[in-house]
């Protein structure tokens, strides 16, 4: 299939997405703050709740977990692929070219990283490691979105709208790392949960919706 390593982005988003509403319905409750809640609470609920073998409310996690580290592991392996291909379209500008290349370094970094979280669940005896590969997966594609922005620029191929939107997404990033590290702390009180949760799942739209909008411009240089 023509610009198969493109077009799979679109599934693979997909399939987050669904595979993500499908462990929404299985978690069977509780937050970091209140053990006593039923389901999933959009707005109180971290993602990362999903992917816990043990809910919040002491129950039982698998199905919920199958479901969720599934769709970290599949999307994090499409936008691999669709990157590897990403990349070809900066050819025709080497500075661009370098430039991209080495926010190829840093992407893999974030990618392994995302991999990891659902390796080493936010379950009490992985919680450390957890938060570390977090960290780690956030401020590497901080780096890859500056170099990327800067790679955009120098391409004399690529729209200014890519570069915008580049330069858009990196601003994200950077004000959510600024959250998770000095943001009010999620484990003190429901106001604070809503906050960091809200800027989570707010960061995790930023990224499909960027690898979307990527994807897309992208078959129009192919």
């Amino acid at each position: 299939m023509k610009n198969f390593r493109i077009k799979q982005t679109f599934w693979g988003i997909g399939i987050f997405i669904i595979l993500n509403s499908i462990a929404m319905l299985f978690y069977p409750g509780g937050t970091i703050i209140d053990k006593e809640t039923e389901g999933h609470l959009f707005f109180y609920n971290f993602l990362s709740n999903l992917g816990e073998k043990t809910a919040r409310n002491g129950e039982e996690n698998i199905t919920s977990a199958i479901f969720f580290n599934s769709s970290l592991v599949l999307v994090s392996i499409s936008f691999l692929l669709f990157y590897t291909k990403y990349f070809q379209l900066f050819k025709g500008n080497l500075r661009s070219y370098y430039t991209i290349l080495s926010a190829l370094f840093f992407l893999s970094v974030s990618i392994f990283s995302f991999i990891s979280v659902a390796i080493f669940t936010a379950d009490k005896p992985n919680f450390d490691l957890h938060v570390f590969f977090v960290k780690l997966a956030f401020r590497s594609l901080l780096l890859f979105a500056i170099l990327q922005s800067l790679a955009t620029y120098l391409n004399q191929d690529m729209t200014k709208k890519v570069f915008v939107a580049s330069l858009l997404f990196t601003c994200a990033i950077f004000l959510f790392i600024l959250m998770m590290d000095y943001g009010p702390n999620p484990f003190e009180n429901n106001n604070a949960l809503f906050i960091q949760v809200t800027a989570q799942k707010f960061i995790a739209f930023c990224i499909l919706l960027n690898t979307y909008f990527q994807a897309n411009e992208s078959l129009k240089y192919t």
